[in-house]
């Protein structure tokens, strides 16, 4: 089992203080964990980074606030450190810039529901499946993110998995939905039978998936015990079951993958 230990050597990012698209099961309020860029460079300072997420909030088209702007930063920093970086929307002009900027891209691929309902999008589920196919015609490594039960508690997700079993990609990081405080979501709680099953569908048709770090810590030993192999930020009495099976800690972001980590340490 790997146990990804992200903070504080693989830290997020926020190129951005708001977000305009605003979704509700955030509403800006994930943005406040993140650190800016002045901060990430006064932590290197302090201490040597293994790489770094870029992200932060996004405009009402679904695209990352600043991306433009701070690409030339975003480039400096790949010459030290592993870019990670969540672009949200791009085209294939901008995709080939990220393409030098980053080392891998990962992508949102939420179900027809949740882009209307949470994410208040006109887009559709293909839209953002070409969105993973522009980076990746560009030469980005792909990691998508699904996250379970992203209309308000309901798993709708299982087509997504048809739709990604055949693409080339790194690994498929497994999310399921947290309730937020003050925010449309704070009461919302996923079915853990249920998400059992998805992870289990997933893991069928995927093949390597890590669990992210958005969960409720509540399912962290079922997925274990159902079969996860790679999981972000495992809670405490996850680590303590862990102990006796077996685990490796990487301080590394969940969505590389294990056989990259590995080969950048020796």
């Amino acid at each position: 089992m790997i146990a990804y230990l992200p903070k504080p050597y693989f830290p997020p990012v926020t190129l951005s203080t708001k977000c305009m698209l605003n979704c509700k099961h955030c509403m800006g309020r994930f943005l406040h964990q993140m650190m800016s860029m002045e901060q990430l460079h006064e932590e290197m300072r302090e201490r040597k980074l293994n790489g770094v997420l870029i992200s932060g909030g996004f405009d009402k088209n679904g695209r990352l606030l600043n991306l433009e702007k701070m690409l030339p930063s975003i480039e400096k920093l790949k010459e030290k450190l592993y870019v990670a970086i969540h672009p949200g929307f791009v085209d294939e002009d901008m995709a080939e810039k990220i393409s030098s900027a980053a080392n891998i891209a990962f992508v949102d691929i939420p179900s027809s529901n949740a882009i209307k309902n949470v994410f208040g999008l006109k887009k559709t589920m293909e839209d953002y499946l070409n969105n993973m196919h522009i980076l990746q015609d560009a030469g980005l490594k792909i990691s998508p993110h699904i996250t379970a039960g992203l209309n308000y508690g309901e798993i709708e997700e299982w087509e997504i998995l048809d739709e990604i079993k055949n693409s080339k990609i790194e690994k498929l990081v497994l999310n399921f939905i947290i309730p937020a405080a003050k925010t449309p979501f704070e009461n919302v709680r996923i079915d853990a039978e249920e998400a059992i099953t998805f992870f289990k569908e997933a893991k069928k048709k995927i093949g390597r998936i890590a669990i992210g770090c958005m969960r409720p810590r509540r399912l962290d030993i079922p997925l274990i015990e159902a079969g996860a192999e790679e999981m972000a930020n495992p809670s405490m009495e996850a680590m303590k079951y862990l102990e006796e099976k077996g685990v490796t800690e990487l301080r590394w972001c969940c969505g590389i993958s294990r056989e990259e980590i590995f080969h950048m340490r020796e």
